[in-house]
């Protein structure tokens, strides 16, 4: 019997997958700002809720729920259709509720939020956008060693978690190479998904996917790309080399 999967629901990504994400997975979600890293995992979010009525959480620690819904609203997705089901927590909640505090309470805070919101509404699907913004507002003192702890304490929530990390290499802008995400998050995760953008002519950029790591998957491991259009991606062969 083979891994259980939850399906992105993103036509063309499944089969990149290998049939989705292995339940329980911490995948990175890794790109430079302007990759579409928010919208492509709230669009998997939004999806699981339509179409097999999923639980999802998206912690979004860069902007407030109204913000966000406001962006994914003007981007085409009917957020409206799925409020019950994909609950927003915001980083304006999470300051309200332990105030300016030292980073323990913080961690603690989102910790038993998470916790509740998977025990009591079978959440099995969580975005954390971003890993950047957790670091600074939860005050990683020990980057390694908090990243560890994270990452093991996402397992142990039993939920699939996609983790947005922005990218560690400047070269990608100019197309030279995928943008990759730093070595501890890289080495810790369960799944690594690239997103980039690849400059096909002098005017023309095409928003490019890999999946480059997801542990007990069979995947491709190539480059495909990435179109958006009207709330609804889309994931093709690439138009050129």
């Amino acid at each position: 019997m083979g891994t259980k999967k939850i399906p992105t629901f993103i036509e063309g990504l499944d089969d990149v997958l290998g049939g989705g994400f292995p339940v329980g997975h911490v995948v990175l979600v890794s790109g430079l700002p302007g990759t579409m890293k928010s919208t492509l995992t709230y669009a998997i979010l939004h999806a699981n809720a339509r179409q097999r009525d999923a639980k999802g959480l998206y912690v979004s620690l860069e902007q407030t729920r109204p913000s966000l819904e406001a962006q994914m609203a003007a981007m085409g997705f009917d957020v409206e259709a799925v409020r019950s089901d994909v609950h927003i927590l915001d980083v304006g909640t999470i300051q309200k509720e332990v105030g300016k505090s030292a980073s323990k309470p913080w961690m603690d805070f989102l910790r038993r939020t998470m916790t509740t919101k998977k025990d009591i509404d079978g959440v099995d699907l969580v975005v954390i956008d971003s890993l950047e913004a957790l670091e600074v507002l939860a005050k990683f003192e020990d980057r390694r060693t908090e990243l560890f702890r994270l990452f093991e304490w996402l397992r142990d929530l039993g939920a699939t978690t996609l983790v947005l990390a922005e990218a560690a290499s400047e070269a990608s802008y100019l197309g030279l190479e995928a943008p990759q995400p730093r070595r501890d998050e890289a080495y810790l995760a369960d799944g690594i998904i690239e997103l980039k953008m690849h400059p096909i002519s002098d005017v023309e950029i095409q928003r490019r996917i890999r999946v480059q790591k997801m542990r007990g998957s069979h995947h491709k491991t190539g480059f495909s790309a990435l179109i958006f259009d009207e709330g609804r991606f889309q994931v093709t062969p690439v138009i050129s080399p």
